[in-house]
């Protein structure tokens, strides 16, 4: 540990500018890492344990800000050359590679050059272990909550970016090629270059800075309580729950009722009668605990479970979740078929049926956690709502776990 502080403080730009906390946070999970991964030289490299620490925290530095999922445990083996090499896959001169059979590549002349020049937007490290990174969150392999959820938001963004500006972009031309290369660049400016990249593309840079969970411009009132400031919805009403408080406390009544039966039922015939107070938990939470949206032309309203509002009537002083959220909070919105006749073919949202059951959940930021909110419908009308919520919001879509293109 205190040679990797050693080396880390006198050749790693980054390590000096974050306090001493994070200094000790960053050095247990840099050794972390080379416990668990596999370091190759190739060309007759001679591979130091000054080299290997800090590829090392390099890959510790995108994910500094994750509570856990940190370790880029896919990846375990790093093969470093001492300088460009012929790559095996494109048969073209790379300074480093991601392979998504868990293997990173890196020239180690080039790692240098792009670590040391740290204000240059032009770090390979970083552009590759980003690359890692986004690839464990598409093969769902480990890979940290927040970061996934707003990933999702930054990708739907991307792609509004690059169609409206056309050979105008901020970063370099590289980031053009595709949506994971446009990914790894712009993560090579958000360290290297925040300032400028803040400044020219806000929104783009605040959806990678919750991310990466970083606040690297340590903005004050990073999460401003945006959401709890809008009192009132507005607009047009284009999809939701509409179930009334009246409505609510019936089934409430009902479940309570069905669980009262189910309880008795459980004396005469124990299996049966445990299935059944199962399916009368799960009602109750529906209408107790779970809370639900409806979406508005300018904000989402959340749906209070009607135990926060008891609660709240009971506790007034204590705050609540926001009933309104803007849509630069909301990350996605997701969709789970959870039953079909098999009359809708996936993806083919012109043949909507409606005696297919779906259940929706919409993901928001509040006061800089992943807050959420679902309901279960029959919707016949997704594609307005997904194209609505991609195209006018540049909300992220997911149907089946998979995020939607528009």
């Amino acid at each position: 540990m205190h040679e990797i502080y050693n080396v880390l403080l006198f050749e790693f730009p980054y390590f000096k500018k974050i306090n001493e906390d994070r200094r000790t946070l960053l050095c247990n999970r840099t050794k972390l890492f080379i416990d668990g991964t596999d370091f190759i030289p190739k060309k007759g490299l001679k591979l130091t344990n000054r080299m290997i620490i800090l590829i090392a925290a390099c890959s510790q530095q995108l994910t500094l800000g994750f509570k856990k999922h940190y370790g880029y445990d896919y990846f375990d083996k790093i093969i470093v050359y001492p300088e460009k090499y012929l790559s095996t896959i494109t048969q073209k001169m790379h300074t480093g590679e991601m392979n998504t059979s868990g293997i990173i590549v890196l020239s180690w002349e080039d790692f240098y050059k792009g670590m040391s020049i740290d204000d240059n937007a032009q770090n390979v490290g970083l552009h590759e272990f980003a690359h890692a990174l986004e690839f464990m969150d598409i093969a769902n392999k480990d890979v940290d909550e927040m970061y996934s959820a707003c990933l999702d938001k930054f990708i739907t963004i991307g792609r509004h970016y690059l169609k409206n500006n056309p050979g105008k972009i901020f970063f370099r031309n590289y980031a053009t090629t595709n949506m994971s290369e446009f990914l790894a660049v712009a993560t090579e400016y958000y360290f290297e270059k925040p300032k400028e990249f803040f400044q020219n593309e806000p929104e783009l840079f605040e959806a990678l800075d919750d991310a990466y969970q970083q606040n690297i411009l340590s903005k004050n009132a990073r999460y401003s309580n945006e959401s709890t400031k809008i009192k009132t919805i507005s607009g047009e009403e284009i999809y939701g729950n509409t179930s009334s408080l009246l409505n609510q406390v019936g089934e409430v009544i009902a479940y309570l009722v069905f669980n009262g039966f189910a309880g008795f039922i459980t004396f005469q015939m124990p299996i049966l009668g445990c299935i059944l107070l199962g399916i009368g938990n799960y009602g109750i939470y529906h209408f107790l605990i779970k809370s639900s949206f409806m979406l508005y032309s300018d904000n989402v309203k959340i749906q209070q479970p009607l135990a926060r509002i008891l609660f709240n009537l009971m506790f007034p002083r204590i705050v609540s979740l926001s009933s309104v959220v803007s849509y630069s909070n909301v990350l996605y919105v997701a969709v789970q078929e959870t039953r079909n006749n098999g009359l809708k073919q996936q993806w083919d949202f012109t043949n909507w049926k409606p005696d297919v059951e779906y259940s929706f959940s919409v993901c928001y930021l509040f006061e800089g956690k992943l807050t959420y909110a679902k309901l279960s419908s029959t919707c016949q009308n997704l594609n307005k709502v997904f194209t609505f919520l991609s195209v006018k919001k540049k909300v992220a879509t997911r149907f089946e776990g998979e995020l939607v293109k528009f």
